[in-house]
């Protein structure tokens, strides 16, 4: 394909600097120093982006060289330098008829999988650059349909914060007697609470992190965690939660205290203290209580939990305590 760059009489006035642009016999139409050259009723297509121009110009000098392939699917100017070093610049608009172009399909809508009511699923996480949707790893966190809440995954262990050799206190209050001091029963200080070493210090620390793009992560109650438990050993699925601790001796602290009305569920002759907290077993699947302090429970874990439930589950309980 090339372009024709017809210009003529030179003159120290650009005004009479003229030229004329055609392309495969087709004139541009000239206004001003605009030129615009349609090709759409002469050529089936024609691809912009690959034309050669071939320049009569009587003497004058044309820049950029136009016998240089270019692309014209943007308008191209063109300076005109006449013998005496007037100048004169003509913008060429090309118009044409594509060769094959297939304009990019439009995004699909970026929607999450629909959630189910039963079993488990991942966490919607975003768009990608393909407006695909995408999830969180279960090992960040993990949807329990049935119940609506999210759980904290768990990584394994030597992984850091989230590792399932993690084990914490769980201390909740500064005049509860839940600490021991070597002799006695001590209230915990906001410092001992707020430590990376128990369970509150555990929650500020995945909040700030803003696992799964939240910051409300909290402490389970034994009703909600329980509900994460099923009939056979280890009694928690083990796809959705691989890196959750099942030996016989793990276990995860919930929030709940050991006091009233829990006197229904467990053994009556059952001491209620202050220091002492439910958690769940995962391995066995059952429920318990022990003591707050970690020289005690030196193998309770945590896993934090996001939402509100209406769903409360039992389990069996088995007093060591």
């Amino acid at each position: 394909m090339s372009i024709a760059l017809i210009g003529a009489c030179s003159s120290s006035d650009p005004t009479k600097v003229e030229a004329d642009f055609q392309i495969n016999s087709v004139k541009g139409s000239v206004s001003g120093l605009e030129v615009t050259i349609d090709l759409t009723a002469k050529e089936a297509c024609t691809d912009l982006t690959n034309l050669v121009a071939d320049v009569e110009a009587y003497g004058a000098s044309v820049s950029p060289d136009p016998k240089v392939a270019r692309d014209y699917s943007q308008p191209v100017k063109f300076t005109v330098t006449a013998p005496d070093g007037t100048q004169v610049v003509y913008t060429v608009t090309v118009k044409g008829n594509s060769c094959g172009y297939t304009p990019p399909p439009t995004p699909t809508s970026c929607t999450p999988a629909a959630i189910g009511t039963t079993g488990y699923s991942l966490v919607f996480k975003g768009c990608d650059a393909n407006n695909v949707a995408t999830y969180y790893d279960k090992t960040e966190c993990v949807r329990d349909n049935s119940t609506g809440l999210i759980w904290q995954g768990q990584t394994g262990p030597g992984t850091g914060l989230r590792g399932n050799d993690q084990f914490k206190s769980n201390f909740d209050s500064t005049s509860a007697l839940q600490k021991w001091d070597g002799s006695n029963w001590v209230t915990p200080t906001t410092e001992d609470i707020n430590a990376g070493t128990n369970s509150i210090g555990f929650k500020n620390a995945i909040n700030s992190t803003n696992l799964c793009g939240g910051n409300n992560w909290r402490m389970p109650t034994f009703g909600e965690l329980a509900c994460l438990v099923k009939g056979e050993k280890p009694a928690i699925d083990q796809e959705w939660f691989p890196y959750v601790a099942n030996s016989q001796v793990a276990a995860y602290w919930t929030s709940t205290p050991f006091t009233l009305p829990f006197n229904a569920f467990v053994p009556f002759d059952i001491e209620l203290t202050d220091h002492k907290a439910f958690y769940v077993n995962f391995y066995f699947g059952y429920g318990n209580i022990y003591y707050r302090d970690k020289t005690y429970s030196p193998n309770w874990l945590v896993m934090l939990v996001r939402g509100t439930s209406a769903t409360s589950c039992q389990i069996p309980y088995e007093s060591n305590g």
